[in-house]
């Protein structure tokens, strides 16, 4: 029979793998673990329960039999049959994990530890390895330097492997906890941030761009329920932009579960905006426009916020100037979680979060029809409030708002049904 010891490295290492792998498939507990959370003093008990529900609600359906919190961390428990690459997939879509792993769990002594060890690292053939201990129980004799250096030894003379702190074939992982410690050999990290739904409740101004996905995500990565709102120019363009919009709350609603998309039809005010507005003032007074809508949506639908995924400076239109005049047209408050980021590190954020091959794809925005050449980059509230002397805006808020089509999402598919704010 083949040793692994003779095969080339990489194959000795994916070898390895697969038998860690085999190791922690016989398990069926999953411990996942927080940072911010758990920083959150007399509150921290509000931020686990919502992050027990967010995980139990991501893993339905996947044979999970108990999700509870414990040891400053939320335990679940697997069926036999659970799948685990799915299920782990699923839990790196939690906001609040910070990582989470399978393990085993053995009595709380160096004695049964290093049992443990030896009749699981006995079965691996490896040259490298790293001990990480942790105490998370101060009682008990050894610090976690000492479980180190003790394990360590252990180790070395067992299997004859050196240890390696930064490139090791093998980690092995012990937290000593109050009555069990916990073993395992590989961890997963999760998106961090806090659970969504900790966070209020805040609107999205979704358009079929780059930004904006990203923008949502950063705020559900801060605990916020997301709202998204498209504005969309149909039957002056193509439905491209509405059915992007679809596809991306699509991918975003994996990170919070439930999510409502309202298409807003902008064509009537589009329209009235171009026959009455000089072409340099337009972009700007269209996004007034949409932020009076998505102000009165947000409140109908229980927001608190405006959400956009402005950069400031990326493009004519988002100047200072130009934000502070379209801020001017509302009273909620307006985040914009991108201010401060240059393109290429938006792009980078929408790549990891899939966002990007959808944005990308060619579409017709309601914001750039009819944009003119050299918008006007140093509005001021007062000149294009004069503007707006010439158009009805109360009969055009509402026109759009009455037909307002909403989109529900969950896991188990989409459901439409039409607004019914704005009409009287």
């Amino acid at each position: 029979m083949l040793s692994v010891v003779s095969l080339p490295n990489y194959r000795r290492l994916n070898l390895q793998k697969t038998n860690l792998q085999n190791m922690q498939n016989t398990q069926n507990s999953v411990m996942v673990r927080v940072h911010e959370i758990a920083l959150k003093g007399k509150n921290r008990p509000l931020f686990f329960d919502q992050l027990e529900r967010n995980l139990r609600q991501a893993l339905r359906g996947m044979a999970v039999e108990q999700v509870r919190n414990r040891h400053m961390g939320v335990e679940i428990t697997l069926a036999p049959e659970a799948p685990w690459d799915e299920i782990a997939k699923r839990i790196k879509q939690v906001f609040g994990v910070v990582k989470f792993y399978r393990y085993h769990r053995v009595t709380p002594s160096m004695e049964a530890i290093k049992e443990f060890l030896e009749s699981e690292l006995t079965k691996l053939t490896f040259s490298t390895f790293r001990i990480t201990a942790k105490r998370g129980n101060k009682s008990f004799p050894l610090t976690s330097p000492e479980m180190n250096q003790e394990l360590g030894a252990f180790v070395q003379q067992l299997t004859g492997a050196k240890v390696n702190l930064k490139q090791a074939e093998v980690n092995v992982f012990v937290e000593v906890l109050p009555g069990e410690a916990l073993l395992y050999f590989e961890e997963t990290t999760g998106p961090g941030g806090l659970p969504v739904g900790t966070g209020g409740k805040v609107a999205v101004l979704l358009s079929g761009g780059i930004d904006s996905p990203v923008a949502a995500w950063r705020m559900m990565k801060r605990g916020c329920q997301v709202l998204l709102v498209h504005f969309h120019s149909f039957p002056l363009v193509d439905g491209s932009s509405r059915e992007k919009a679809i596809e991306l709350v699509e991918l975003l609603n994996l990170y919070q579960f439930r999510s409502t998309l309202l298409l807003v039809p902008f064509a009537d005010v589009q329209r009235e905006i171009i026959l009455s507005v000089p072409p340099a003032y337009r972009v700007v007074i269209y996004r007034r426009f949409m932020t009076r809508i998505a102000e009165r949506l947000a409140i109908e639908h229980g927001a608190k916020a405006l959400v956009t995924g402005e950069s400031l400076g990326q493009v004519g239109s988002q100047t200072l100037d130009n934000l502070v005049t379209v801020r001017n047209a509302v009273t909620m408050p307006i985040l914009s979680p991108l201010i401060g980021m240059d393109k290429q590190e938006i792009i980078g954020e929408a790549r990891h979060i899939d966002t990007y091959p959808i944005s990308i794809l060619p579409d017709e925005d309601c914001c750039t029809l009819f944009v003119p050449k050299h918008p006007v980059t140093r509005s001021t509230p007062e000149e294009v409030e004069r503007l707006e002397e010439a158009l009805d805006i109360p009969a055009l808020i509402e026109s759009a708002m009455s037909q307002v089509e909403i989109k529900h999402f969950t896991r188990d598919g989409v459901s439409s049904e039409r607004s019914s704010v704005g009409v009287g």
